[in-house]
């Protein structure tokens, strides 16, 4: 038995093996899984972005003009001006003081607790993304984590006389919870703590109806400004339809990751089509919310429709719907019939959700018509999810 067949068959028996499907042609909601057309409910493209023929046409002609790769790390040759430009246009419409872009969400994440030394203690939601977690063990730093959205353990293990840091989710990824951001700006200032949020699935997203954002974000849709948080950090993989991420903070902040961000010192940007295509994308959500409107339509549709029938999903305000069956080997048969029925939803399981938490992860998009989200739901009716719940 080879050294990793054993840990493979538990992973197997067990039903937390996880295996990739192909997906092709994907254009808009419609995806093809194995030579067959299928609604697609799996994807973060929130707004359509990715899709978009401006966004495509600047991409294509950055690449004709500057090539498909930069070829070097940002500190070589690999930072441009439009990778300046990008940077200071993130700031402004955010109105931060500073902002960096790197390569994912994740080395962002890794970024922004690589310039700590180890005597910091960072707090952290029991249900935070991977990335969050594993940027405090690597980092070294003091972790305590609190259970999930309970803000009267987190104030537990705030101490003014120690620096503390309060890591979250701005949306749970996997669940689409939202942190309360007033609260945590209270206790940050009441234990003089630092506070970072990580905004990946807010950002562009989160509905704002009394803010005067440029571009939509959690902070806003909670009345924060987010240059009162110490670091913001957003991705461009979801409702900007593109890659990378950013963090915004302060300029002394900004300038430490570049001294002491190793992931950002040590990978190779982002090319520049990617941010020419990334600043388009941008400069159209600042002006046109087409799309944006259109997704909060669907999502409002969604959570009328699923209370009318009295159906068992998540009722947030943000895209992502969840139906949490508590067993892996029942999430995945529910996926699968998901399929067998012509759509594509996702199975979630542990360790990316805690054990007893694995769930199907339906995400809404500006894409999707009222007849697909019907679709969606009358199979969730048709196939008894209920009998799935333990």
């Amino acid at each position: 038995m080879s050294l990793f067949k054993k840990q493979l068959n538990k992973l197997k028996d067990s039903d937390y093996l996880r295996k990739r499907i192909v997906v092709d042609n994907q254009n808009l909601a419609q995806v093809k899984v194995k030579n067959k057309l299928v609604t697609s409910f799996a994807s973060n493209d929130y707004l359509g972005m990715s899709k978009n023929s401006n966004v495509i046409s600047t991409l294509l002609k950055s690449a004709s003009d500057n090539g498909a790769g930069s070829c070097s790390s940002p500190l070589i040759t690999g930072f441009s001006k439009s990778h300046h430009y990008l940077e200071k246009e993130i700031a402004e419409y955010l109105s931060t003081e500073a902002c960096i872009v790197v390569n994912s969400g994740y080395m962002a994440n890794l970024c922004v607790l690589n310039i700590f030394d180890k005597e910091i203690n960072v707090l952290q939601d029991r249900e935070s993304h991977n990335s969050i977690i594993e940027s405090s063990k690597l980092n070294k730093v003091r972790l305590r984590r609190y259970k999930h959205l309970d803000n009267s353990e987190l104030e537990k293990y705030l101490d003014s006389k120690n620096k503390n840091i309060i890591f979250s989710e701005a949306v749970f990824s996997m669940s689409g919870d939202i942190t309360n951001l007033r609260l945590h700006d209270k206790l940050r200032n009441k234990y003089k703590s630092l506070l970072f949020l990580d905004d990946a699935h807010g950002f562009g997203v989160a509905k704002c109806d009394n803010s005067n954002a440029i571009i939509e974000n959690s902070c806003s849709s909670q009345n924060i400004d987010p240059s009162e948080v110490d670091a913001y950090i957003g991705t461009f993989g979801k409702a900007v339809g593109t890659l990378g991420a950013f963090i915004c903070g302060s300029k002394d902040m900004i300038d430490m990751i570049i001294q002491k961000g190793k992931p950002y010192i040590y990978s190779t940007a982002l090319p520049q089509c990617i941010i020419d295509a990334t600043r388009k994308s941008l400069k159209i959500l600042a002006s046109n919310k087409t799309m944006f409107n259109k997704l909060h339509r669907n999502i409002d549709y969604f959570n009328e429709v699923s209370t009318n029938r009295n159906i068992n999903t998540s009722l947030s305000s943000t895209p992502i719907k969840t139906v949490t069956l508590g067993n892996p080997g029942s999430t995945i048969a529910l996926r699968d019939k998901f399929l067998k029925h012509g759509i594509l939803v996702q199975a979630i399981r542990y360790p990316t959700v805690p054990r007893n938490q694995d769930k199907i992860r339906i995400t809404l998009t500006s894409n999707h018509t009222k007849k697909d989200i019907d679709k969606l739901l009358n199979t969730l009716e048709n196939i008894h999810c209920e009998k799935f719940t333990q």
